[in-house]
């Protein structure tokens, strides 16, 4: 393992699982020497990746907190995608969050979101937080719209769980329940994650034509009637469309510069 590759993993130990750490307890779980460990540590805690808070325990820094600022203005998603989600959230009539999804390891994690008239109902795709490709309409559309041999791989590993949510038993009918979803350009979802909560999202493709992310949206089923389901059903897709333009533009245009 290189030096940057231990580095990295020792960063990569602080979760939302475990936020705290000391030098020893990171040297013994990765196998490394104390004294290397140290050096690592003070490495991170000089860039504000990690800043130390008590009795030799470190947590993140203030480092994270103004890369997170810097992505929230400068991500070109973000940056095509807003300003769709802002007229949409105006549009809509009623409770809803709005989600922008990004593809992340194998994960899917919402990147960014706009609320319509203060929903009540709180959805589970909170902003920066990893959520399984086979559960929720944000991440299912993203996974049929992924190559056969990553989907196939994928189901392997998450069999179980892709059965639970009614992709299918087999690699032929999860096959054809993707293909279903690559058709109609929307997934649909009922209570699936959090109970009486109609899920839609659309395809989000990036500038090579590889997808993305997605755009979805997250409202209690009570108040989408049949009419406004049909509407959103047809204005996602479409959206989702315009948000994939704006990105090939910005990809060809001028570099953007970086936030102030």
């Amino acid at each position: 393992m290189s030096a940057t590759d231990k580095l990295l993993s020792i960063f990569a130990l602080f979760t939302t699982e475990r936020s705290e750490w000391t030098v020893e307890e990171a040297a013994s779980q990765l196998g490394l020497a104390v004294s290397t460990a140290y050096r690592y540590f003070k490495s991170l805690s000089d860039a504000g990746l990690i800043v130390g808070f008590a009795a030799g325990r470190y947590v993140l820094g203030p480092a994270i907190t103004q890369l997170d600022r810097q992505t929230r203005l400068g991500d070109p998603l973000i940056r095509a995608a807003s300003p769709a989600m802002r007229r949409l959230a105006a549009e809509i009539g009623v409770p809803g969050t709005f989600l922008l999804c990004r593809l992340y390891r194998r994960q899917v994690i919402c990147v960014h979101q706009e609320t319509a008239h203060t929903p009540v109902l709180a959805t589970s795709y909170e902003r920066g937080r990893l959520m399984p490709l086979h559960r929720g309409a944000a991440s299912k559309i993203i996974l049929a719209h992924l190559p056969a041999r990553i989907v196939r791989t994928y189901q392997d590993e998450h069999l179980e769980d892709i059965r639970a949510v009614g992709l299918g038993h087999d690699w032929p009918t999860l096959k054809r329940q993707l293909r279903l979803m690559r058709n109609a350009e929307v997934c649909l979802t009922h209570s699936e994650l959090d109970s009486g909560a109609l899920g839609l999202a659309a395809a989000i493709f990036g500038p090579d034509g590889t997808v993305i992310g997605s755009l979805g949206l997250v409202i209690e089923e009570r108040d989408c009637g049949k009419e406004l389901q049909d509407r959103l059903t047809k204005q996602m897709p479409l959206t989702a469309a315009q948000v994939t333009g704006d990105l090939r533009r910005i990809a060809t245009g001028p570099m953007a510069q970086g936030p102030s």
